[in-house]
């Protein structure tokens, strides 16, 4: 697996397959990771009713561009339930909605990134709740691949 530092460092962009329980066929995509950093609630803005969070965990924010390769318009949100982060013990966090779903925030960022229509390029956020550790963390899927382009 390739550290998601690397990959925003790069600017790569990852062939990705995934097997969704929403999408007869699976969902077939190009991805891009722009950054990947600690959630900074005074980005927010005005007080939104964040979900709590566990003693022990951050929240972390990654934001990407992505390509709809499928036949198909797709929901974002299908791709975003599939994304893992993978710590260097190989623990997987998934992501984390944080009560922030439909804030003029998640509106802001792409939180709450609707269709995603097929060869255009869109950008998207999505959310993870990590121990609060000083490890690094690689991407993957509940059950689909990621190769390097």
């Amino acid at each position: 697996m390739i550290p998601i530092k690397t990959l925003v460092r790069d600017g790569c962009w990852l062939q990705c397959t995934v097997q969704s329980p929403f999408v007869r066929g699976g969902l077939v995509f190009r991805m891009r990771i722009l950054s990947f950093e600690r959630l900074d609630y005074a980005e927010i803005g005005r007080a939104v009713s964040l979900v709590p969070i566990e003693p022990g965990a951050v929240r972390w924010l990654m934001k990407v561009e992505v390509v709809n390769l499928s036949k198909a318009s797709t929901l974002f949100g299908y791709i975003a339930a599939e994304m893992r982060t993978v710590d260097t013990d190989g623990f997987q966090f998934e992501r984390d909605g944080a009560g922030l779903i439909f804030s003029d925030f998640a509106k802001r960022i792409g939180l709450s990134r609707g269709s995603l229509l097929p060869k255009l390029k869109a950008q998207a956020a999505v959310i993870f709740k990590v121990p609060d550790e000083d490890t690094e963390y690689s991407l993957a899927f509940r059950s689909g691949t990621i190769e390097e382009i």
